[in-house]
């Protein structure tokens, strides 16, 4: 029995202690009886339209449930009615529940009261907080939860999330955590925590329903730092065939409730990322899902080919499979029948003049291949297009890092850890460190990256500067049986080699890496200081020349590294130092850096 005037709830002669919003609930359950209740209308008649979080709205009809002596699985009370909200089942007696006393009003007024005065202070406060905060407010976008799983609507959770983030890319004011860093939180319970993880200032979350031909979208965005949520959408709605309308929907919702002026520029940006084919879609992110591993890029590289055979102008496919055949390229030693990476970027340009991860590749393989000055033309039209994305920062960084500008490159590869630390693609920065000297630094960021022969190998090699020989030859072996022929087990075996006193065997892998170079001027660099190392002195003195022709010239990595000690007084080497140094000013004077 509900008693509305002393706010009791008496079952089986027992009176049962209630929280009084909890009482609220059962009490407006009961009203409504055998109508459907959807949550929005429990935030508004029970909470006052107060924003709270999704999350609070579930516990408390658990706990009605259970002091009601019902439970989520029973439901002989309160019955769920998926992707609608909940009704009151049980029979009713109306004379228990008396509803409309002064009392109750009352208390109803004084609620109102105290919600209106709630919002004012947030929204004040809130304001007053912006005004003081000079710094981008970053946002991670968690995976989206299914509410009713299925094999055909699953991937939904990470295709909406990873167009909003694509879409949120484009927008200077804020800066998003890309997918690499959030597929991980699927069906998370906890949103302050990962936001806390994530070192974000707001989390964009929810949940969806597919329902025959539509889909059900809620969302909302809490705050991290008070753990408050300060926005709810009201629920989303669109057609299956309509999918891809939800980012466009939830971005522009997103965009308004962080009260942040955006360009029409930026917003016209974010209309050109739209697929054409759900499918083809599915395929796409089958490839992005797979790991940075030659097995993960094989495949990967498999399922963007369907993508493409069903969509062949879905920009971001272009890219991803781009960026798989370079790698694959690069670290199985392998080549493969397909076009240059730098056409597919290419291509993805042509679709979209403004994707910014395409922008990225391509500049990077412009400064790969002695093309630096179009390499810099790239990475300021990203400065322009969004000069607080990861991207954007690792870009200069890398460019920065060819031409010997070392501070800079590590600054800003820095501020690219720092948005996306998770991300293997800036795991590049390892390399700065080691070619600065900070080994430690180095061998730490090791850590944030799963394990592989990448990150082993760099363990081996920051270990070996340390002059801790066991302990790199231990990740050595490591490597070189988990790689088998791959460049990472060459790249051990020369060290291996090396420290055993075998460099003839060292040697002999020098070569295979030699034989699968590119006119990476980078790769080459290293394979020259290889040689060095290993006591070939005219083929470092080739292979220099090569990186210093292919467009590396960074001046500061090359004098002080130690595996060119063999060369100090070969006046081969001193000229090529004068050459590198005269295209390091260069490049300084380019950029007008004095």
């Amino acid at each position: 029995m509900l008693d509305t005037n002393n706010f009791t709830l008496m079952r089986e002669g027992q009176i049962i202690e209630v929280e009084p919003r909890v009482f609220d609930v059962i009490v407006y359950l009961v009203e409504s009886n055998n109508k459907v209740v959807t949550r929005d209308e429990l935030f508004e008649k029970v909470w006052n339209g107060r924003d709270v979080l999704d999350a609070t709205l579930s516990n408390h009809i658990k706990i009605a449930r259970q002091v009601l002596g019902d439970n989520g699985q029973l439901q002989h009370t309160i019955k769920t009615i998926h992707g609608r909200g909940y009704q009151f089942i049980a029979l009713v007696d109306d004379k228990p529940i008396e509803l409309e006393t002064t009392h109750s009003k009352n208390r109803y007024y004084v609620l109102v009261a105290l919600a209106l005065i709630t919002l004012i202070f947030v929204f004040f406060q809130f304001k007053s907080n912006a005004k003081q905060n000079i710094e981008t407010p970053v946002i991670a976008v968690l995976p989206l939860t299914n509410n009713k799983p299925s094999s055909d609507s699953d991937y939904f959770s990470i295709a909406i999330t990873d167009q909003i983030i694509g879409h949120l890319n484009y927008l200077h004011n804020i800066s998003v955590r890309p997918s690499a860093s959030i597929r991980k939180y699927i069906n998370t319970i906890d949103p302050v925590s990962v936001g806390k993880e994530l070192e974000v200032d707001y989390i964009l979350t929810g949940n969806y329903l597919k329902v025959n031909n539509t889909i059900r979208l809620n969302i909302e965005l809490i705050e991290i730092k008070s753990s408050q949520l300060i926005w709810r959408s009201k629920q989303i709605e669109v057609e299956n065939k309509n999918a891809f309308e939800l980012q466009d929907i939830v971005t522009q919702r997103v965009i308004n409730a962080l009260k942040v002026k955006f360009s029409t520029t930026e917003i016209q940006r974010i209309e050109k990322d739209i697929p054409q084919s759900a499918l083809a879609y599915e395929y796409y992110l089958r490839g992005i899902a797979y790991p940075y591993t030659n097995d993960g890029n094989r495949l990967a590289i498999e399922m963007l080919k369907k993508s493409l055979d069903l969509d062949e102008n879905y920009a971001l496919t272009y890219v991803e499979l781009g960026d798989r055949i370079r790698r694959y390229k690069q670290f199985s030693l392998q080549d493969m029948p397909f076009q240059k990476a730098e056409d597919y970027y290419l291509k993805a340009l042509k679709i979209n003049p403004d994707l910014l991860n395409a922008l990225s590749y391509l500049a990077m393989y412009y400064t790969e291949t002695n093309q630096i000055e179009k390499a810099i033309k790239l990475a300021n039209t990203m400065v322009q297009i969004n000069p607080n994305h990861a991207d954007t920062h690792f870009t200069l960084g890398y460019i920065y890092r060819y031409a010997g500008l070392v501070d800079l490159a590590i600054k800003e590869m820095k501020k690219a850890v720092k948005l996306d630390a998770h991300n293997p693609k800036y795991r590049s920065l390892i390399g700065t460190y080691s070619g600065n000297g900070n080994y430690h630094k180095a061998l730490k960021m090791t850590e944030l990256y799963e394990t592989s022969p990448f990150t082993l190998g760099w363990k081996g090699l920051m270990y070996r500067r340390l002059g801790d020989n066991k302990k790199a030859l231990e990740y050595f072996n490591h490597v070189i049986k988990e790689d088998k022929n791959g460049l990472w087990a060459n790249v051990a075996t020369v060290f291996k080699s090396y420290i055993l006193g075998n460099t003839q065997q060292g040697l002999v892998a020098v070569e295979k890496l030699s034989d699968a170079a590119n006119s990476d001027g980078e790769t080459l660099y290293y394979l020259s200081s290889y040689y060095a190392l290993l006591g070939d002195k005219e083929n470092a003195i080739i292979t220099l020349k090569k990186a210093i022709d292919a467009g590396y010239f960074n001046y500061p990595f090359m004098v002080s590294n130690s595996y060119f000690t063999t060369l100090e007084n070969d006046g081969r080497f001193k000229k090529l130092l004068e050459r590198a140094f005269t295209k390091h000013l260069d490049f300084k004077e380019m950029l007008f850096i004095q």
